[in-house]
């Protein structure tokens, strides 16, 4: 699988700047809870923080384009993504990111996620430059 998510990453244009980390898991959720504000305080400096997260608003991929263009318009420059764990993430910890999108319901491996999540972004960049690529 990592090599399908490496494929579209390179399919990206070189402007776009795209970082994607997981989130630390850990059977005590205050040790939990350090780790993953420890993961998020790690991150690269970027204009917008994402966090995968079951519970946050699901968009198609047209909504997803939008959110993107939205951004772009605004200057954005770079996107961290950061996927939760199976028992989501602290309430503290969402006022740290600003969106928190859902790529589903069904629970997935974070291998999957991350091959889902670039082919999305993938798509995204084809929707944004009118390449065919996505069909409604």
């Amino acid at each position: 699988m990592l090599a399908l998510e490496e494929e579209y990453y390179a399919r990206l244009p070189a402007g776009w700047k795209v970082s994607v980390r997981e989130l630390p898991e850990h059977d005590d959720p205050v040790a939990e809870h350090a780790g993953q504000k420890a993961a998020l305080d790690k991150l690269p400096l970027p204009n917008v923080k994402i966090l995968l997260d079951e519970k946050g608003e699901q968009v198609d991929s047209r909504g997803l384009a939008a959110k993107f263009e939205k951004w772009r318009g605004q200057g954005v420059k770079a996107v961290a993504v950061v996927i939760g764990g199976a028992s989501g993430v602290s309430a503290p910890l969402l006022e740290e990111v600003d969106w928190v999108l859902s790529l589903g319901r069904l629970t997935m491996p974070h291998q999957l996620v991350r091959v889902v999540l670039a082919e999305q972004l993938y798509r995204v960049q084809t929707i944004l430059s009118g390449h065919p690529y996505h069909r409604d």
